[in-house]
Parts: C-alpha cells; structure tokens; sequence
C-alpha cells in the first residue's frame, strides 16, 4: 500500500471538505441574516431608514448566538480525554492488577506509543461491550486516552489489536480530535439558528429539550410550562417558520460536509496505521472481524455523540455517516482483499441502513477455553515463582526503582527486557524488530523497552532478578526459550564475567524444576562446595549436581559452614546454591524466619 500518498491525498481532500464547511457556514448565517432582514418588506414595511437598520441587527444577532452556542459547546468538548472515557463506561486499567489480555493491550499501546513517538495515553476498557471497538478522545496528546472494548481484546489477535491501537494513535498524531471538536462546536452554534426558530413557533425546542433534561438529570419546570406559554402567544410564529427553514437547511449541509470529513479522516488513519504497524493484512482482518460481530452499538447511553472518534461504525448513517464502507476502507488499503471479502462484506454498507441486530447491544462474550487455560496456567506459574522466591527471601526488600523497573513486575515483556538489560544483551536497530519476533517471538516492544532500560541501566543482583521472575513466567515457552538463547549469544559473542555467570546460573535455577529429594548423607563430588568461592562455574556445576542426591539434612550441614562468608562476598553465589539444592533460607537465619 502507498500510505504516504494515501495520507496525502486524504489530507488534500480534507482541505476542500473544511473550507466547503465553512462556506457553509458563512452562508447559512448571511442567508438568514438576510431574510431576517427582510422579513419586515414581506409584511408590506416601507423603508423608513438606511438598509443598515434592517440587516445589521439580525446580523449581529445571528452571529452572537452562533458563536455563543459555538464557544458553548467547545467548552463542553474539550474536557480531556479521561471525561470522555469515564462516560462511554470505561475503565482505566492498571498493570499492577490486570489480566493476561489486559496487559498485552497495554502493551501494544505503549509499543505503539513510542514507534508514533508520542507520550504513552491512559487506556480505558469498556467491560460492558462485547463488540469491535476503539476509540481516541482528548484535544491534545497529552490529554488524549486510549478506549477499546472488552470484545476487541477477547475476539482480535495482538497483531490485530496493534492495527486498531495505531488506528487511534494516527488520530491523535494527524490532530484529527481537535479538528472534530471544532468542527462539531461550529455544527452546534449553526443548529441553534433552527433551535431559536422552534422556540419562536413553539415555545420549546424538543429536539433537544429531553437531551438537556436527561443530562442535568431534572424534572419538569413550571418555569418551562410559562416560558412556553409566553412564547406561543406573541406573534412570532412566521420568524420561527423562516429561523426553522433557513437554519436547518444550513445545518443539513454542514452536517453532510462534516461526516464527509469525519470519513476522509479514517482514511487517513487507516493508511497512518499501515505506516505505524507496516503490516496491511492485521488491519484488514480487524474490520473484516467488526463486520461479523453480532452488535456495533455500545452500551453507554451518550455513545451516539461521540460516535465520530470511535473506529467502526455504532449508528446507520446515509450522507451523515462518520465512518465509511467497510469494503471501501478495505480496497484503499489492499484491492485484491477488498475483491476477496466483497461477497462476505455485501450487506455491511455504512451507507444503508443496517439490520436491527446488528444495532442492538450485545453483552461481552467470556473469553474462549484456550484463552482462560492460558489464563489459569500463567497465574499458576505465577504463583508457583512467588513461592518459590519467598522460600529463599521470606521478606521483599524495598527497591527504589524508576518506573520501567517497577513495570517488570507485574508483565511480562517488561520483565523480559528488564532480564535482557540485567545481562547487558544490546538492543536491536528499530528495522530489525519485526524480523526478530519473527524468528525469534520476541516483540518490538521489549527491543524498544530495552532501549530505554539501557539508558539507566543498573548492577545485577539477586533482588532485580526475583523482581522480576514472577512476571517473567507469565509467557509462552518458546519466548522464555528466545531470551535464554539472545543471554548465550551475548555471552559467545563478547564473554562473561563472574558475577555474570553467577547470576545466569540464579536464572535456570530458577526456571529448573524443584529437584526431588535425594537419598544419601554424602557424595564425593559434593564436598567440593565446602570451597565453592573458588571454583570455576563448570566446577561448581558438577558439585552441585552431586549435593543434589543428598538427603535435606545433609544438604544443610554442607552449606552451614558456607553461611557466614559467602552470603556477604557472593550473594549470587548463596542464592544460587540455596535455590538449586531446595534449601530454604530460615535453615542459616540470613533472610528472616519462615512464615
């Protein structure tokens, strides 16, 4: 796909679209400055005056309400992004207690953060939602938040949640929210041309009296009732028809032109995503996925209003839709897909009316049997490396670490470029990352993240590596298998040295089984460790492998003289003996008593 030349195409076209809309605008409000003007002729007025007198004070009166409504409903846009999530019914999320799927979205969204190079947003998760969705809201960058809905992260693979991530991060990045704000604020002030007229002919305006009454969330007024019966009584009912007419076909025609905006700027989101994610294939199956959803429409009430930041469509549109065809995006960005999925997409058409199904609201889906197996198996793992770690330390030392470090405790690709970082692995150039999760499964966000760890990188030892083990865990094999492999590769290509050494032996202790218990009181090869601070690392393996068939007893009384030297010279050293002969640390009282 040629993103570029999209993008650029759709931010000519969107130029055009702008300043038709604000020809439109500037007409509607001359034109019914105009007739206003006029209206006095109609009824058989002679001029009396200068034409001053007639035009220039429905001019200024038309222009103040306007732009007073305008300035009004700026005011109530450009509340930040977290305002806007909380009342679509989003969540923020939060790493420390999130689920498996929760943290890979957080994830892509801090991946997708740096590769945009913006500052990573707060992401929202609207539980209640089991359709296809995302969404962007806030005025600027670091206002804005990320949205997406429980059935995105249950029913789209990471790449397919990255594609609808960079989606929303183009919006930011291309300004699109801002401009939507003004656009919509300018519609508003237009609007209020053929609301003035309403309460002219009927003393009420009950497009948006329920609206308002639903939103300030009050009952009826008898002020309501008078202000009512005042206005019907005065003879004003030929201003509200000409207010009426005149405003609302304005507002038709600005409201066309801002939907047509609204589509162009998807467009160019979609080609800003292919660019972000430099994959086309991920994108297109997403929305192929939020074709086939049972329901588009949210659960929240107001959802309507902010349909226009959402990333599918969630209301039938005709010439006011924000979004445009499925298919159509699907074509822009690979043409031989779009003839593909032509069939499968035929009824999904953003400009015909959609099946009452598919606009219904329709509850979260659980997630599938291998998801929560997955689930159940990583909080396992979990659990099992916090035990194991607590029966070596009973108690956590209190680690001032930065941000990124704390991360590496509660996900996993934090902790695996923590882990990568720890043992100086050097991070790829940014062309290599995709090829390297290709080969490897590690994801460009941990080569990223190891770019910014390097930075204020820190000394090895046992308290960073069982930070961060608990969490490391919580993968797939063949990930841990991919950072054990990028460790030796280090250690081929530029050596090691002891306390390196010490602590790589600390990690596959760590991820080895809990050995079994031996059998016997004693064993040549193991009285080697009685002078283990002076053995060489393949020396010290082969001991070990003998004190292994010893019983537990024997095992303490051969560490026990070990206890009063080596924990302070060696703490790796210490470490690794107690955790790789299943000694807990209360048999020395170094580490606390047992609880």
């Amino acid at each position: 796909m040629r993103f570029f030349h999209r993008q650029q195409q759709s931010r000519h076209r969107t130029v055009r679209l702008v300043v038709f809309y604000v020809l439109a605008l500037i007409g509607t409000v001359a034109i019914t400055s105009a007739g206003l003007g006029s209206l006095p002729f109609l009824f058989g007025a002679k001029v009396q005056h200068s034409l001053w007198w007639y035009y220039l004070p429905p001019a200024l009166f038309v222009c103040a309400l306007t732009i007073g409504l305008s300035l009004h409903r700026l005011r109530e846009l450009r509340r930040g992004g977290e305002a806007i999530a909380k009342r679509l019914g989003g969540e923020a999320l939060q790493l420390t207690d999130a689920t498996f799927a929760e943290r890979r979205l957080l994830n892509v969204v801090a991946e997708t953060a740096l590769s945009a190079g913006l500052p990573t947003p707060p992401v929202y998760l609207l539980r209640r939602d089991g359709s296809i969705n995302a969404f962007a809201a806030g005025m600027s960058p670091r206002s804005a938040v990320i949205g997406v809905t429980q059935g995105a992260i249950n029913l789209l693979t990471r790449d397919e949640l990255q594609a609808i991530v960079a989606h929303e991060f183009s919006h930011i990045r291309n300004g699109d929210m801002r401009l939507n704000c003004y656009l919509a604020a300018w519609l508003h002030g237009l609007q209020g041309i053929a609301s003035s007229g309403r309460y002219f002919l009927y003393g009420r305006d009950n497009e948006h009296y329920l609206e308002y009454r639903r939103r300030k969330n009050v009952d009826n007024h008898p002020f309501d009732n008078g202000v009512e019966i005042v206005m019907q009584s005065l003879p004003l009912q030929a201003l509200g028809v000409l207010l009426i007419a005149l405003g609302s076909v304005g507002s038709v025609f600005a409201l066309w032109l801002q939907a047509a905006v609204c589509r162009e700027r998807e467009f160019m989101a979609d080609a800003s995503a292919v660019q972000l994610t430099r994959q086309t294939a991920p994108l297109i199956e997403a929305l192929r996925k939020s074709a086939r959803t049972v329901s588009c429409r949210l659960a929240s009430p107001e959802a309507h209003e902010y349909a226009h930041l959402m990333f599918g469509r969630i209301r039938p549109g005709g010439l006011a839709a924000t979004h445009p065809p499925l298919i159509e995006r699907i074509r822009r960005l690979d043409a031989a897909a779009a003839r593909r999925l032509a069939g499968e997409l035929a009824d999904d058409d953003s400009f015909a009316l959609p099946s009452p199904v598919h606009l219904s609201f329709a509850a979260p889906q659980p997630m599938s049997a291998e998801a929560e197996e997955a689930e159940h198996l990583y909080r396992h793992r979990q659990a099992l490396m916090q035990a194991r770690i607590h029966r070596h330390r009973p108690s956590a030392p209190y680690l001032p670490l930065q941000a990124d470090w704390q991360a590496a405790a509660y996900d996993g690709e934090y902790a695996s470029a923590a882990l990568l970082c720890l043992f100086q692995v050097p991070a790829l150039p940014a062309s290599c990352w995709h090829q390297a999760e290709h080969n490897g499964g590690i994801s460009p966000f941990v080569w990223q993240q190891l770019a910014r760890l390097q930075q204020h990188p820190l000394l090895p030892s046992t308290e960073l590596l069982e930070h961060l083990l608990p969490a490391l865990v919580m993968q797939e094999d063949h990930v841990l298998q991919a950072l054990l492999d990028q460790i030796r590769n280090r250690f081929r290509q530029h050596g090691t040295n002891l306390e390196q050494t010490y602590l790589w032996l600390l990690l596959k202790a760590y991820l080895a089984p809990t050995p079994p218990p031996g059998r016997l009181t004693q064993h040549p090869a193991a009285e080697a460790l009685t002078r283990a601070a002076e053995l060489s690392p393949k020396q010290l393996q082969t001991a070990v492998k003998g004190a292994l068939l010893l019983t537990e007893p024997a095992k303490i009384a051969l560490l026990r003289p070990l206890a009063a030297t080596i924990p302070v010279r060696r703490p790796l050293l210490w470490r690794y003996l107690c955790v790789r002969l299943d000694v807990g640390a209360w048999h020395f009282g170094l580490a606390g008593s047992k609880s």
